[in-house]
């Protein structure tokens, strides 16, 4: 009896194969770019690690005016790497850091440029200036208590930039300093943190862009050029110390550079010289609402840059 066609016909094992593509003439099969896909995602995780594990902090060597105890500035300096160190940072070894310094004397109230070349010279992507303010105080009790305030400054070693500043008063008990500080200390870390790695996105996001007015009158030496005339201000608005550098008697100078449109219009400010406590904000802020007749070239109004410089002195306070 003769089979059916269908029965007679010889029938194939049935073979899975993969897609296949051409890419300038070679085969590509889709396992092929599977395993690509997956090569470049371990690559871009690992370049992603490598830069957050580059970022590099330095904690240069604590001031103190509490002369009575040498081991107040080493208990900062130790608390301050540690809690560096648990906000993801990288810090760099003390010694390093040590030899770096030197004997010189850390300025509080350096331009950009200044706060830079520390930078630079310690090698680290950004660093943390300490001082301690510490003695006896009188309580409402009538009590006397040890305390005294922390003064922290966060600055970014590619700008020369303060951060940012903090300045947390402390009490003491029987545990001593240490305990004292600790939390206050883990708090401005974390802050401190936060804020290199935003300035260093901006940096990523601001990559290739213009900055400012290419064509704006450079005046920032203070020497007028023939046929100019340079920015009046129409109003005058006097920033005003903070109460942290109130309460600090601090006396430093704020200085910025500042882009007035044609419009006689504060554009932009750049602070190039900083001295923390919150003064770069109040000089910006008034910077901003400060109205100018515009610097004029041969009669017409143009942009210019101008650097403008505010002093701050102690002042009484209750």
């Amino acid at each position: 009896m003769r089979q059916p066609y269908s029965q007679r016909r010889q029938r194939r094992p049935q073979q899975y194969t993969s897609k296949q593509y051409t890419f300038q003439r070679q085969l590509v099969t889709c396992q092929m770019l599977f395993w690509l896909l997956v090569w470049l995602t371990v690559l871009l995780g690992a370049a992603q690690a490598q830069s957050a594990a580059a970022f590099s902090v330095a904690v240069l060597p604590p001031q103190s005016e509490d002369a009575s105890d040498d081991a107040v500035p080493e208990a900062l300096w130790t608390a301050l790497e540690q809690a560096l160190r648990r906000a993801g940072l990288s810090v760099l070894p003390r010694a390093w850091v040590q030899s770096a310094v030197g004997n010189r004397p850390l300025n509080f109230n350096p331009t950009c440029a200044e706060a830079h070349a520390v930078g630079a010279r310690v090698g680290s992507a950004g660093y943390v200036l300490a001082a301690v303010r510490r003695g006896a105080r009188s309580m409402p009790d009538r009590r006397t208590v040890t305390g005294g305030t922390l003064h922290l400054f966060a600055v970014e070693t590619r700008t020369g930039q303060l951060l940012t500043s903090e300045h947390p008063t402390f009490t003491e008990d029987d545990r001593g300093f240490h305990a004292a500080i600790i939390p206050l200390v883990e708090a401005a870390a974390a802050r401190f943190a936060t804020a290199w790695q935003t300035v260093q996105a901006k940096h990523a996001a601001a990559a290739g862009q213009d900055d400012g007015d290419a064509e704006a009158l450079d005046l920032r030496t203070g020497a007028v050029p023939p046929a100019v005339t340079p920015p009046v201000p129409l109003t005058r608005i006097q920033p005003q110390p903070t109460e942290a550098a109130t309460l600090a008697g601090l006396s430093a100078t704020v200085q910025a550079e500042v882009l007035v449109t044609a419009g006689g219009v504060v554009a932009d400010v750049r602070i190039v010289r900083w001295a923390g406590y919150g003064l770069e904000a109040a000089v910006e802020t008034a910077l901003r609402a400060t109205r100018f007749r515009p610097t004029t070239h041969h009669g017409q109004p143009v942009a210019a840059r101008l650097l403008v410089e505010f002093n701050f002195r102690p002042q009484n306070h209750r």
